[in-house]
């Protein structure tokens, strides 16, 4: 799988992660979207439209993102959500802690 690449990048106040999000690259998409994170303003909005995968990882790396946003009181939200992934949220207890856009 190793060459299955996620993307991360920060236009405005838009995080767009796209791609795969596996085992091999999870970390580094986790750390890179905690730099973006820093550089973005008050309001925050992470758009997955481009996501080609949806499992626990990426649940894992927008809990994270969320409890930093948080603590630097950042309001965060998630647009264009993929189902099976709204799906995992929702099974897991999480989705008033990961609150997508209408």
């Amino acid at each position: 799988m190793t060459e299955s690449v996620a993307t991360l990048t920060l236009q405005d106040s838009r995080l767009h992660l796209g791609g795969v999000v596996h085992f091999d690259n999870a970390e580094k998409v986790c750390a890179d979207g905690v730099k973006l994170l820093k550089q973005a303003g008050k309001s925050l909005v992470i758009d997955m439209q481009e996501l080609a995968s949806s499992n626990s990882l990426v649940v894992a790396i927008l809990v994270s993102w969320t409890r930093i946003a948080s603590s630097s009181q950042q309001n965060l939200h998630i647009s264009h959500m993929p189902d099976k992934l709204r799906a995992i949220i929702s099974v897991s207890g999480l989705t008033t802690a990961l609150p997508e856009l209408p």
